[in-house]
C-alpha cells in the first residue's frame, strides 16, 4: 500500500513564485565591490556562507550579487520560510527554482511523489547528475536559519557533499547554520561572510547618505554615525529614513545612538511617526502578514484602498520590499517586521489574535490553506486550524507533506488533539504512512479509547469514525493479513461502493485475499481498484494494484496475463510519475522477467522494488519482495546473496502477527536453498526451473527455445527430465505439481 488516498477536487496552493526571486534591489542599495569579491565562486569551495544578525545587509547584498551574476550564468534563489521545513516542500521549491533559473534542468522524480524517507536516495542524486549538466550554475538560499534542525538541513548537507565542482551553493542565514560547517572550514571549502564584513565602511555610508539619498551630510558626521552604528547597515538606514524630514541633520546625528536598543527604540519615535495615521495602521496591523498584497491588508485592516497606501509607503520607506515586478506583493524587512510586531502589541495589547483571524479568512477563502492554517495557529484558534487540517490533510498527504501536517499537530495543546477524533485520525493516518508504527497504533488505539465511532460523515469523505479506522487498518495492517482482510471487510460495508476511498477498500480486500491465498478472489478485487483509482487520481493505488494482479496471474500459471499486467503497471508508474515510489511495480515486472527465464533482466527490478518496499515500512509487502528476489539470485546461482534475501524475509515474516502464505513461501524457499527440497532422486536444475516456469504459458517448446535462446531439441530435453523427475506426463499435470511443491 503506498501513500496517495484521494483525488484533489479542492485547490490546494501551489508554489509561492515570488519565493524563487530575490526581493528588487532599490536604487539607493549599495553595492559593496569588498563584499561581492568574496561571493564570486572559487575552485574546491562546498558552501558560500553569509551569517550574521538581522539588518546586517545579507538579503540585499545576494540580491544584488543576483543581479550581477545572473547576466553570466544559470542563477536560481529560494526565500526560505518555516514550512520549508518539511523535505518535499524545500526540494519541490528548489527544483523548481533551478528549472526557473535554465530550462534545460530536469529531473524526472517528483518530491510530492517521492516523499521525505527516500529523497536523498531518488531525487537528490537525480539533481546532482542533472547539475553536472547544467554546467556553471549558483542556487541561493535566503534565510536559512528559518529551517529548523532535521531531515530538511540534513538534505541540503548531503547536497554540499555531493554536488559537482561546477555548482555554487550560498546561503544566508542569521544563526549558525546545523550544516558541517566544521568539516568544510577544516577542508578550505567554505567561505564565510560574518557580520564584521558586512558592516558598511565609512565611504559606503557616504556613498548611501549623499551618494544615493542626497542628504548632504558632512564627513564628520557620517563617520560619527558610522561610529555609533558600528556600521550595522539597518541603523544606518533607519537613521536615513529620519534624516530626510529633519532641518538640522547635525543635531540628530549627534543624538544618534549607537546601540541597537536606542536604534530601535529611535525607528518607533522617529520613523513610524513620520507616517500618517493610516499608513502606520497598515505597517502596525500587516505586520502580521509574511507577505502583504492590497486585498489581504483590507481583509486585515478592514477597510479599503490599501494597494494605493502600500505603494506609498514602498516609495518612501526602505523597509517594505516589493516581491514581484508588478507591484502587487510586498514584504516588511524581517527586522522591520519583528519590530512592527512588538509595537503592535505594546500599543494595542491583544489585537493580533484578531487580525490572525482575518489573515485566515482571506487566505482560506483564496485556497491557500498553508497560510490560512498558519494564521489560525498563530491566533491560538484551535478549533478554525483543525477544521482547515481535517478538511485538506488528505491532499497534504497525496504530496508526502507528512511532516507539514504533523508539524501543525504538534502546535495544537495535545488535549485538544485528543479530544478530537477528527484529528487524533489524522495523526493515526500520517503517521502510519511515515513507517512510525508505534505512534500510529498509539493514536488508533486513543480514537477507539474515545469512543463515538459512528459519528461522521467527516470532513475529509469517510462516512464514519469507524470508516476511517477500518480503511487505514485495511491498507497498512503491519503486518497482521487477517487483521487487514477483516478490516477491509468492515470498511466496505461502512463506506459503501460510491465512497471517494472505495478504490483504496478494494486494494485491501484484494491484498488480504493474495497473502491468503485466495487467488481468484484477488484478481477481482484488484482489479476492481485498478479501474477506481483513475477516477480519484489515486496513481499510485493504480498502480500497486496492476501490479499485484500481475503477480496473481504469475501463481495462477497464467503468463500471458502476468507479463501484459506488469507492463501496463509500469506504462501507468511511468505516466502518473510514480515509477520511483511504487515498488510493487518493480517486483511485478522483474517476476514476469524471471517466469520469462530472464533472470539477470529480473535482478536490476527486484533489487529496486525491495528497496522502495523497505522504506515504507510495511513488512508484507517488504517480505514478499525480499522472497521474490531470493527466487532471482538463486536463479543465476547466487545461493549467498539468496540466502540472505532470504534470511531477512525469515526474520521479517517471524515478526508478523499473521503473514498469510508468506510462512508456507519462505519456508519453502530456505528448504530450496539449503538443498531438502528434493524430488524423487533429483533436484531440478536452475535451467529445469526457468523452462518449468514458462511451461505455464501458451509458448510451445519450439518457441521457449527461441526466448531462452535454446534449440529445440535442448528444450525438449529438458522437458523430458522435468516430467521424469515430477513423475508426471504432460506440460498441465507438471504445472500442477511444481505448484504444489512450491516450485513456481
Amino acid at each position: 500500500m503506498d501513500d496517495t488516498l484521494q483525488g484533489d477536487p479542492l485547490s490546494l496552493p501551489g508554489l509561492i513564485m515570488t519565493k524563487l526571486y530575490p526581493s528588487r534591489v532599490r536604487d539607493q542599495a549599495v553595492a559593496r565591490d569588498r563584499v561581492l569579491e568574496r561571493l564570486r565562486p572559487e575552485p574546491g569551495i562546498k558552501l558560500t556562507a553569509l551569517v550574521a544578525p538581522a539588518g546586517c545587509g545579507k538579503s540585499t547584498t545576494l540580491g544584488l550579487w543576483y543581479e550581477l551574476e545572473a547576466t553570466r550564468r544559470s542563477m536560481a534563489w529560494l526565500t526560505l520560510d518555516q514550512g520549508d521545513s518539511d523535505p518535499v516542500v524545500l526540494w519541490s521549491y528548489v527544483l523548481e527554482a533551478l528549472r526557473t533559473a535554465n530550462a534545460g534542468f530536469e529531473v524526472s522524480a517528483s518530491p510530492m511523489q517521492v516523499g521525505s524517507m527516500r529523497i536523498e536516495d531518488v531525487v537528490l542524486p537525480q539533481v546532482v547528475n542533472a547539475l553536472v549538466g547544467l554546467g556553471d550554475a549558483a542556487l541561493v538560499l535566503d534565510d536559512f536559519h528559518r529551517l529548523s534542525g532535521g531531515p530538511a538541513r540534513e538534505s541540503v548537507a548531503w547536497l554540499i557533499e555531493h554536488a559537482p565542482p561546477s555548482f555554487q551553493l550560498v546561503i544566508s542565514s542569521r544563526s549558525e547554520p546545523a550544516l558541517p560547517m566544521a568539516r568544510l572550514r577544516v577542508r578550505e571549502e567554505l567561505v564565510e561572510i560574518r557580520a564584521n564584513e558586512l558592516a558598511f565602511t565609512s565611504d559606503e555610508a557616504h556613498e548611501l547618505m549623499n551618494g544615493r539619498l542626497d542628504l548632504g551630510l558632512t564627513r564628520g558626521e557620517i563617520d560619527d554615525l558610522v561610529k555609533r552604528t558600528e556600521g550595522w547597515p539597518a541603523g544606518l538606514y533607519l537613521a536615513a529614513l529620519s534624516l530626510r524630514g529633519v532641518q538640522d541633520r547635525g543635531e540628530l546625528v549627534r543624538q544618534f545612538g549607537g546601540s541597537n536598543r536606542f536604534v530601535i527604540s529611535f525607528l518607533l519615535d522617529e520613523v513610524l511617526e513620520a507616517h500618517d495615521q493610516a499608513a502606520q495602521s497598515l505597517m502596525l496591523r500587516c505586520s502580521i502578514l509574511e507577505r502583504l498584497c492590497g486585498p489581504v491588508c483590507d481583509a486585515v485592516l478592514a477597510t479599503e484602498n490599501s494597494r494605493a497606501l502600500l505603494d506609498a509607503i514602498s516609495q518612501e520607506n526602505l523597509f517594505l520590499l516589493p516581491l514581484d515586478d508588478r507591484g502587487e506583493w510586498f514584504r516588511f524587512h524581517h527586522l522591520f517586521g519583528q519590530l512592527l510586531r512588538a509595537e503592535l502589541e505594546h500599543r494595542e495589547p491583544g489585537l493580533a489574535t484578531t487580525l490572525h483571524l482575518r489573515a485566515h479568512g482571506w487566505f482560506r477563502e483564496q485556497g491557500f490553506f498553508d497560510e490560512a492554517i498558519e494564521h489560525a495557529l498563530q491566533a491560538g484558534a484551535f478549533s478554525q486550524a483543525g477544521d482547515a487540517i481535517a478538511e485538506t490533510w488528505v491532499y497534504y498527504a497525496n504530496a508526502c507533506r507528512y511532516a507539514t501536517v504533523l508539524g501543525w499537530l504538534q502546535r495544537f495543546p495535545p488535549e485538544i488533539v485528543r479530544e478530537d477524533a477528527r484529528l487524533m485520525l489524522v495523526k493515526a493516518w500520517v503517521l502510519s504512512l511515515c513507517a512510525r508504527r508505534d505512534e500510529a497504533m498509539a493514536a488508533m488505539a486513543a480514537v477507539e479509547r474515545r469512543g463515538g465511532l459512528d459519528e461522521g460523515p467527516l470532513p475529509d469523505g469517510f462516512s464514519s469514525v469507524e470508516a476511517s479506522l477500518a480503511t487505514l487498518r485495511a491498507a497498512i495492517p503491519w503486518g497482521d493479513v487477517a487483521s487487514g482482510y477483516e478490516s477491509a471487510v468492515r470498511a466496505s460495508e461502512l463506506e459503501g461502493p460510491e465512497s471517494p476511498y472505495r478504490s483504496v477498500i478494494c486494494w485491501g480486500l484484494g491484498a488480504g485475499q493474495y497473502f491468503r491465498g485466495h487467488l481468484d478472489d484477488a484478481a477481482r478485487w484488484f482489479e476492481e481498484a485498478a479501474v477506481l483509482a483513475p477516477l480519484a487520481e489515486q496513481w499510485l493505488i493504480e498502480a500497486s494494484a496492476l501490479a499485484y494482479h500481475s503477480l496473481v496471474m504469475g501463481d495462477l500459471g497464467r503468463l500471458d496475463d502476468q507479463v501484459r499486467l506488469a507492463e501496463e503497471a509500469a506504462m501507468r508508474a511511468r505516466e502518473r510519475g510514480v515509477e520511483e515510489v511504487d515498488g510493487e511495480v518493480h517486483v511485478a515486472l522483474g517476476m514476469s522477467l524471471l517466469a520469462r527465464g530472464r533472470p539477470d533482466e529480473a535482478l536490476l527490478l527486484l533489487e529496486r522494488g525491495v528497496a522502495v518496499l523497505r522504506s515504507w515500512g510495511q513488512p508484507i509487502d517488504h517480505a514478499n519482495a525480499l522472497i521474490c528476489h531470493a527466487s532471482a539470485l538463486r536463479a543465476v546461482g547466487e545461493r549467498g546473496a539468496a540466502a540472505s534475501a532470504a534470511a531477512e524475509a525469515r526474520a521479517i515474516v517471524d515478526s508478523c502477527a499473521d503473514p498469510g502464505i508468506l510462512l508456507n513461501r519462505v519456508t519453502t524457499l530456505e528448504e530450496s536453498l539449503q538443498g531438502r527440497a528434493r524430488l524423487g532422486s533429483a533436484e531440478l536444475s536452475e535451467r529445469e526451473l526457468v523452462v518449468l516456469r514458462l511451461l505455464r504459458s501458451s509458448l510451445s517448446e519450439r518457441e521457449i527455445g527461441q526466448e531462452l535462446h535454446l534449440s529445440y531439441n535442448t528444450v525438449h530435453s529438458h522437458t523430458r527430465s522435468i516430467f521424469h523427475k515430477l513423475h508426471v506426463s504432460s506440460r498441465s499435470e507438471a504445472v500442477r505439481r511444481a505448484r504444489e511443491l512450491h516450485l513456481i
